[in-house]
């Protein structure tokens, strides 16, 4: 190894060291979304966005979307490590019924994306909600009927 590559190793490993210890006084995910009125901003504007939604929004038809909010917001501020704690029922009793495919899901993640690019949440940020809410999926999309067989 020349002394030049020896000094550009050193330097690599430093700017890592130091990216490490600046990720560890991040602030949390609740924080950098906005505290509370960014999480019950983000909530509001998804709920929104997905109810009207004509390739989706049948999905919250005859419900509460006042409350679809509040739990949106909760469940949000609880996964974020935020100070609420989720008060509705699961995923899987909420969405019972609703018919909800994977097409529906994902159209759902669209609208969310979306409105959090709308708040200028960032890359980061963005990719962790998804990662929080992703094990939901099994609990919210109904599996297809399976073709009566011959």
């Amino acid at each position: 190894m020349t002394d030049f590559t020896v000094r550009i190793t050193v330097a690599a490993l430093l700017q890592l060291v130091a990216i490490e210890v600046h990720a560890g006084s991040m602030p949390n995910l609740y924080t950098r979304l906005g505290g509370n009125p960014g999480v019950t901003q983000i909530a509001n504007d998804v709920v929104d966005r997905v109810a009207h939604d004509p390739r989706i929004g049948t999905s919250f038809e005859g419900s509460n979307l006042r409350r679809v909010k509040e739990k949106l917001a909760e469940q949000l501020c609880e996964l974020a490590d935020g100070p609420c704690r989720y008060s509705g029922d699961s995923m899987r009793e909420t969405h019972a019924n609703h018919h909800i495919t994977e097409a529906d899901f994902y159209g759902m993640v669209e609208c969310l994306k979306d409105v959090l690019r709308d708040h200028h949440i960032g890359l980061r940020e963005t990719n962790e909600v998804l990662r929080l809410l992703a094990p939901m999926k099994r609990d919210i999309v109904e599996a297809p009927a399976r073709p009566a067989q011959p």
